[in-house]
């Protein structure tokens, strides 16, 4: 489908650049004017009808064949971008089925888990395509309750289906929305938070744009259930070792200071654990480059590629980081500080930009660890073994924050599965009244 959009865009183009053209009379400027603008309206209505014409081709196919089938009369209906979000919605899926509850999941990812995972019982799983094929068939699905992960809702590629009734987002972090792209929630039905935070911020926003409120249940961040339960008693972590673990992009910590820290820290006498964001490999693969040759001489310097970060987190007795949600998944699961550099997230293009107050997690990353503002990065040796030496009194801490800030830690499995059987229960009931 791609290569056939280009050709069509291209085609159009050149057609509208070889059409002969004689001119044999005056034409007075109204007229040329009048006749320009008719021109340059058909050149942009014959760009966007191509550009739109793959889709429309998919939709057709999509509308005339059985395909649509697993589409079809859906009570509850999972969908999974990538692998990578398996672990939010595992335990969701498996308290579905310990409650005798059948559900649809819907994936794009050929080796998602959920084909492994034993449930086929009560999950019927379909890989359905990836990109514009997935979006397609999402746009055909009828179900009473639509639970993903995927920001931006009739905003970005995925729109609302006529056939479902409520769609919801299931958060997979436990910060604040501060950093998704603008319009990422307003036109869910619902937003099933982490925590308290989350609701205040998402509220705010629909005061703001005067969209219409939306269930917003404080239910948990089931991506923590797993985590806690592969951390076990005698799970201890490695003297002086530190994990340094950004984000990508522009917000990311390597982005802004480099290999500043990494050195610092390996010439202070740490073992270091550098484990960039996966993404950063492909959208800063330049720097990756760079840095990895930059620090290629220190021998207490090792990078971590592995997908799942938990030995890296596990193994460490403290964190650095920038804005990435992986500072919870450390804090929260290991009671263990860290530190945080940088102002916070950039504003331009994201909701933070309307949101009238701070990201929450702002305020606590001192009674999660340090935050450490840009200039002052060479104090960081020093913040951690002050940190390290006061371990006990951040675990409380930390504990202190993780009970204000997440409902359901570690358990949030169960609720968020009776949430969702609630809300098809209450969508059946009033389809039945309705027909009656």
């Amino acid at each position: 489908m791609m290569y056939l959009d280009k050709a069509l865009q291209f085609a159009s183009i050149g057609l509208l650049i070889y059409l002969p053209i004689n001119a044999y009379a005056y034409l007075d400027p109204g007229t040329g004017s009048m006749l320009l603008s008719v021109l340059i309206g058909l050149t942009s209505s014959a760009y966007f009808l191509v550009r739109k014409l793959p889709s429309m081709v998919r939709s057709v196919f999509f509308k005339f064949t059985g395909k649509k089938d697993d589409l079809k009369n859906n009570s509850i209906v999972f969908y999974a971008e990538s692998a990578a979000y398996w672990s939010t919605f595992k335990p969701v899926l498996e308290a579905l089925a310990a409650k005798n509850v059948r559900c649809t999941y819907l994936t794009s990812d050929e080796n998602d888990p959920v084909f492994k995972s034993g449930l086929d019982k009560w999950v019927h799983a379909k890989f359905i395509g990836k990109g514009q094929t997935a979006y397609t068939a999402l746009g055909f699905l009828e179900a009473d309750v639509f639970a993903l992960t995927t920001p931006g809702v009739d905003v970005l590629q995925i729109r609302r289906s006529a056939g479902v009734k409520k769609y919801v987002h299931i958060v997979h972090a436990a910060g604040d929305i501060h950093t998704y792209k603008f319009y990422s929630f307003d036109y869910y039905d619902a937003v099933f938070c982490a925590g308290p935070a989350q609701a205040k911020s998402l509220r705010a926003l629909e005061s703001l744009r005067h969209t219409k409120p939306k269930e917003l249940p404080l239910l948990g961040c089931p991506y923590f259930d797993g985590m806690l339960s592969r951390k076990t008693a005698d799970l201890k972590p490695d003297d002086n070792t530190i994990l340094i673990a950004p984000t990508w992009g522009k917000n990311g910590l390597l982005t802004r200071t480099g290999s500043m820290i990494p050195k610092l820290l390996a010439q202070a006498g740490y073992h270091v654990i550098l484990r960039p964001h996966p993404q950063s490999f492909i959208s800063d693969k330049e720097l990756m480059e760079k840095l990895q040759s930059e620090l290629k001489a220190f021998d207490n310097i090792e990078w971590d590629r592995n997908p799942d970060g938990f030995k890296s987190l596990s193994r460490a007795q403290l964190m650095i980081s920038d804005v990435s949600g992986v500072i919870f998944d450390f804090a929260f699961i290991f009671l263990r500080p860290v530190i945080s550099v940088g102002n916070g997230p950039l504003k331009d293009g994201f909701e933070a930009w309307e949101i009238p107050h701070e990201a929450w997690e702002m305020q606590a990353l001192d009674s999660l660890g340090k935050r450490v503002l840009p200039g002052n990065e060479e104090n960081i040796p020093a913040l951690v073994k002050d940190l390290l030496m006061r371990h006990e009194d951040m675990a409380s801490r930390i504990e202190a924050i993780r009970r204000e800030n997440v409902a359901n830690f570690g358990h949030a499995g169960e609720p968020i599965a009776q949430a969702l059987i609630d809300m098809a229960n209450s969508v059946h009931t009033q389809k039945t009244h309705k027909n009656d």
